[in-house]
């Protein structure tokens, strides 16, 4: 058979298009208690991106609440120290200052986080977008490593009496761990949360403000 210069170039294209696509794509790392963990390879790190999703036994109403109140949050969250507000902006919007806490000898890891709320363009989910900021009322806490969440998007979706959670995040703790410890550290950090949260809504009787139950009024 016969290849002009054109199909071999045209071939060659096709698959190295290919072989990119397939690097991009969402490698399965977990499936456990319903809840499926993915990971990528990220842009401009080493460190991978995280997915994860799962069904929380609870009404999008109770998920949401759970997640905006700050002061429940330490009993759920996983390694969470502390949690404040820096600024409360609405219903569905806030910025928060957090401390994880971290295995010794590392330093605990502190963060300012950016969350607002949306309605998704369908009108078929919530979603509750958040990443780093930088704030003067919220400088590094002494002993603390400022860690960067880089971009981070949770998904909500009403399922009957259910709700389909999806969570994708990029976070670089900072600092001098290595790079293969942090991607097998935060391996499991998608499960813990979607498990924890599933496990507080079970026993939880908070309930959301009017601002997000707006937005849960608007879906369709």
């Amino acid at each position: 058979m016969n290849l002009s210069l054109s199909s071999l170039i045209l071939i060659c294209i096709i698959s190295a298009n290919s072989l990119f696509a397939a690097q991009d794509d969402w490698v399965v790392i977990s499936k456990k208690d319903g809840i499926t963990v993915y990971s990528k390879k990220s842009k401009n790190t080493a460190i991978r991106s995280m997915r994860a999703h799962g069904i929380v036994n609870a009404p999008i109403s109770k998920i949401t609440a759970i997640l905006r109140n700050v002061e429940a949050a330490g009993s759920w969250v996983p390694n969470l120290v502390e949690r404040k507000y820096v600024k409360n902006i609405s219903d569905t919007e806030a910025i928060l200052y957090d401390i994880t806490d971290m295995p010794w000898p590392v330093n605990d890891r502190d963060t300012v986080v950016h969350y607002k709320l949306k309605l998704s363009e369908d009108k078929r989910s919530l979603i509750l977008y958040f990443k780093s900021t930088e704030h003067p009322n919220a400088p590094a806490g002494e002993g603390k490593v400022r860690a960067e969440i880089e971009f981070g998007k949770i998904y909500f979706s009403p399922r009957g009496e259910d709700t389909y959670v999806e969570l994708i995040l990029l976070v670089d703790p900072k600092g001098s761990i290595p790079t293969w410890a942090v991607n097998l550290v935060q391996s499991s950090m998608p499960y813990d949360f979607i498990m924890s949260l599933s496990e507080f809504a079970s026993k939880t009787k908070l309930t959301c403000p009017e601002g997000i139950k707006e937005l849960i009024d608007q879906m369709i």
